[in-house]
């Protein structure tokens, strides 16, 4: 029975190296088709993503990111200003992309210039110690 269904369905004992590598190929192709279909963006979404970019990017310099983290913030910058052209032009979901990007860039920069901040403060910190257990004698 087992090969009689076997037969009439006429399917391949083993499937070649080149046919799943096709298979998959075609099953990747048909996620990035769907995927890049869903990520299409509105203009409402465009302009918030923009505007938590903005606000990112100000914090950053706040956080005196210029100083300790110059690097991230002229990333941040950059992806700012791509953005917002992207923004003029109506291509709202490169505007969601380069905004998305400058965000990213703009709470790097605020989180290195944090961590810049508390590293110079514990070091401080410790300085203080060191110092104030030299005065009373007690081991470093």
């Amino acid at each position: 029975l087992f090969r009689s269904v076997a037969a009439r369905t006429s399917m391949p004992a083993q499937v070649s190296p080149e046919a799943n590598m096709k298979r998959y190929r075609l099953i990747l192709l048909a996620a990035l088709a769907v995927s890049g279909t869903a990520a299409a963006v509105d203009d409402d979404t465009a302009q918030l993503e923009l505007t938590q970019a903005i606000t990112a990017v100000q914090t950053a310099e706040r956080d005196d990111a210029a100083r300790y983290a110059p690097a991230d913030l002229d990333e941040a910058h950059a992806m700012l200003d791509s953005a917002q052209s992207a923004a003029s032009a109506h291509a709202w979901t490169d505007t969601a992309i380069y905004a998305e990007r400058a965000k990213v860039a703009g709470d790097l920069a605020s989180a290195r210039s944090r961590q810049h901040r508390a590293e110079s403060a514990t070091a401080e910190i410790e300085r203080s110690v060191d110092t104030l257990r030299s005065q009373i004698g007690g081991a470093p």
